[in-house]
């Protein structure tokens, strides 16, 4: 279970778009609400698909995971209202259709989506399941919303201007969070019931030589990164490969509040920036967090030489050349 979230709260003016670089026609002024609404939307639908999620079918991709018919209208949904509100910006999916995204790497501009982040939670019935949607700009996330259908919550980040929890009708209350990591008295990992508890082990042993007290906090799906941003955990290493699309909102949330997201190379994490769209392995961290990230150093090396590596996952998958 996850902790309370440990920060203050004010009420602020609904934030205003990203500025986007010189050159490019300006995002639209309703973009927020209307962002927002659409998350809200997609939300409720979630919602109900959850409800008869023991009679949806299950099918599965090439990499074996899970995909519903709930992902799929998720992802439609969220495409359409999106062409609405940004008709020339186009979007990447993890649902998306080959034929729809083959000219994305000419894209400078993009949406990049998630329709719904933990499918096996999902029809693990175990609610942590989310929506994330991150505008990405010159390889960089701008603009970061991770919706949680069933808190009825929206996390939005924009990196220079806050981070923001937005509820009631339409997602339309927004509340701006200043979070508190606390005194560093202990070191808070972020983990999933699902990822490999060697591997977990093994990140626990690394950071318990900073001499604190390791503190295993679990969470499924994007929800790592609401913890991560909120106050309720300090770093968030991922052991396993995962898609960009899992990690572009939770980014722009993360430097929304000053931290940051590493690749394996120990540098920030670009997206729609290589042939294949698999990430190896990345860190998050929280402000707070970063002074751990030096035991942390070969880690990456360790887990590519005990388990399957991106290489070998686009191997298995269709999703590997997109």
């Amino acid at each position: 279970m996850l902790p309370f979230r440990s920060m203050s709260e004010s009420y602020r003016p609904t934030p205003s778009p990203p500025n986007l670089p010189e050159g490019l026609a300006g995002l639209p002024v309703d973009l927020i609400p209307g962002l927002l609404a659409l998350l809200s939307d997609t939300s409720v639908l979630l919602t109900h698909h959850y409800e008869q999620s023991e009679a949806l079918a299950v099918e599965h991709k090439a990499d074996r995971s899970p995909v519903t018919d709930a992902d799929h209208n998720a992802h439609q949904c969220l495409v359409d209202g999106l062409a609405s509100l940004t008709p020339d910006i186009p979007v990447l999916s993890e649902e998306s259709a080959p034929e729809d995204i083959h000219s994305r790497r000419d894209w400078q501009v993009f949406w990049m989506v998630d329709p719904l982040d933990g499918t096996k939670e999902f029809l693990g019935r175990t609610g942590e399941f989310t929506i994330n949607v991150a505008l990405i700009v010159n390889h960089e996330p701008i603009l970061g919303a991770i919706a949680q259908p069933m808190a009825s919550q929206c996390y939005l980040g924009i990196p220079g201007q806050g981070l923001w929890c937005c509820d009631g009708a339409h997602f339309g209350q927004q509340v701006a969070l200043k979070p508190d990591w606390g005194d560093g008295d202990r070191i808070r990992l972020l983990a999933s019931k699902r990822h490999s508890e060697k591997r977990v082990a093994s990140l626990v042993n690394c950071l318990a030589k900073s001499g604190k007290l390791v503190q295993r906090v679990d969470a499924g799906s994007a929800l790592k990164f609401c913890a991560l941003v909120d106050g309720r955990a300090d770093i968030y290493p991922r052991s396993s490969p995962c898609y960009e699309w899992d990690v572009a909102a939770g980014d722009a949330l993360v430097r929304a509040v000053g931290g940051s997201v590493l690749n394996e190379d120990g540098v920030p994490m670009t997206y729609n920036a290589r042939a294949g769209l698999l990430v190896d392995y990345f860190v998050a961290t929280a402000p707070a967090g970063r002074a751990w990230l030096p035991l942390l150093e070969g880690v990456h090396a360790l887990f590519a030489a005990s388990g399957k590596t991106v290489k070998e996952v686009e191997g298995e998958s269709a999703h590997g050349g997109r």
